[in-house]
C-alpha cells in the first residue's frame, strides 16, 4: 500500500520565527520519519500542493460547482464568491473565511440579494448555495485572476489583489461590494451579537475546467473543493478518519491520498499554541502508529507534503527505517 500524506500546516508559515515556535517539541515519530526519508524543497501555495496531485489547479473549480449545483454552468462566466470578513490590522487587512463564521442560509440569502439587486447593471447572479459557498454568474468574461481563497486565509489580501485586464475593475468592484456590505442592517445586527460580519467577498476559481485526474484509489479529505474535483475525477472521496487506526481499516490495503487539516486552521491565522498542540496530537494519533505500519510493511511507502516558502516533500520506504547513520530531524531543523 502507497500512503501519499498531505499535511497543510505541517511547516509554520512564517519562516523566520519558525524554529522558536518549533522549540522543545518532542515528537520522536516525526522527527524519525523525517530524518530518515529523502526529503525534497517544494515551496507551494496551499492550493497548488492540494490541487496538483489531479493534474489540475482550482481553476474551473466555479463551473464545475455550477454545473454540479443544476445551474447554466456554460452560459457567461462563473466565479467563486465566497463570503469572508476582513480585519483591519495597521496597514494590512488580514481575511477569515467561513470556518470562524458562523452564517446561516438565511442570512446568506439575505447578503446575496442585496447584492444581486445592487450589481444588476453589471451583470452579477450570486447564488448563494450554501451559508459559506457562493457563486457568482457573469455575463462577460471576467478577464481577471484571482487568489485562490486556501492561499489568502489569515494573510494580508493587499497582496492578493484580481490581477490582469480587468484587475483595477475587479478591485473598485469589490470595494463598492464592501461598502454596501458594511452598512447592511444585517451586519450591525451580527455585531451587536458579538458575532463577525460579513464584509466582503473573495472571488476565485474561474476559468475552464482541467481534466481532472484521480491520484490514488482511495482518498479521505474533508476539503469540499477536494470532493468536487474527486466526484468529476470518479474517485470516492471520504471524510478523513479521526486517527491512523480508523484511516488503516477503511484503506483496506489500497493506495490512498489524505489529506489531513488539523494544523490548517492554526497554521492560517498564527495561532501559535493551538498549532502546538495539533502537532502533539497528531504524533500520538498519526505519526507514531505510521512509523510502526512502515516498521511492519502494512505500508509499502510514504510520501508526505506540506505547503509553504519552506514546503516540502519527503518520501520514505521501509527499508529506510534501517539506515541507522541517518538520525532524526527535529521539525525545528527545517527553518
Amino acid at each position: 500500500m502507497k500512503l501519499t500524506l498531505q499535511l497543510p500546516g505541517l511547516l509554520w508559515l512564517d519562516g523566520h520565527d519558525g524554529a522558536d515556535v518549533c522549540k522543545g517539541l518532542e515528537m520522536p515519530a516525526l522527527q524519525r520519519l523525517l530524518g530518515q526519508g529523502a526529503r525534497l524543497e517544494r515551496p507551494a501555495a496551499l492550493s497548488e500542493m492540494l490541487a496538483v496531485p489531479w493534474r489540475g489547479s482550482t481553476e474551473g473549480l466555479a463551473r464545475l460547482l455550477a454545473r454540479q449545483a443544476g445551474l447554466p454552468a456554460e452560459q457567461g462566466d462563473w466565479l467563486l464568491a465566497d463570503p469572508v470578513h476582513l480585519r483591519v490590522d495597521r496597514d494590512r487587512a488580514l481575511l477569515a473565511d467561513i470556518g470562524v463564521m458562523s452564517l446561516s442560509q438565511a442570512e446568506a440569502d439575505e447578503l446575496a440579494a442585496a447584492l444581486n439587486r445592487h450589481f444588476a447593471e453589471d451583470g452579477w447572479r450570486i447564488h448563494p448555495l450554501e451559508p459559506g459557498r457562493w457563486l457568482l454568474q457573469l455575463e462577460a468574461a471576467a478577464a481577471a485572476s484571482f487568489t485562490p481563497l486556501p492561499d489568502a486565509v489569515g494573510e494580508d489580501v493587499n497582496a492578493h489583489l484580481p490581477r490582469g485586464e480587468r484587475g483595477l475593475d475587479w478591485s473598485r468592484l469589490l470595494n463598492e461590494a464592501q461598502m454596501l456590505l458594511y452598512t447592511h442592517p444585517l451586519n450591525d445586527a451580527r455585531e451587536a451579537r458579538g458575532e463577525l460580519s460579513v464584509n466582503s467577498l473573495w472571488l476565485w476559481g474561474g476559468g475552464a475546467e482541467p481534466d481532472w485526474r484521480a491520484p490514488a484509489e482511495q482518498v479521505f479529505a474533508d476539503e469540499d473543493w477536494l470532493g468536487l474535483i474527486a466526484a468529476e475525477a470518479g474517485a470516492p472521496c471520504l471524510p478523513a478518519p479521526y486517527d491512523f487506526a480508523g484511516f488503516i481499516d477503511q484503506a483496506g490495503g489500497r493506495d490512498s491520498l489524505l489529506v489531513l487539516d488539523a494544523l490548517q486552521a492554526a497554521a492560517q491565522y498564527r495561532d501559535a499554541w493551538g498549532w502546538r498542540d495539533a502537532l502533539l496530537r497528531l504524533e500520538r494519533d498519526w505519526f507514531a502508529p505510521l512509523l510502526q505500519a512502515l516498521r511492519q510493511g502494512r505500508i509499502d511507502s510514504l510520501t508526505l507534503r506540506a505547503h509553504g516558502p519552506k514546503g516540502l516533500e519527503l518520501n520514505i520506504r521501509r527499508n529506510d527505517l534501517w539506515k541507522f547513520w541517518k538520525r532524526p530531524l527535529p521539525l525545528s531543523a527545517l527553518y
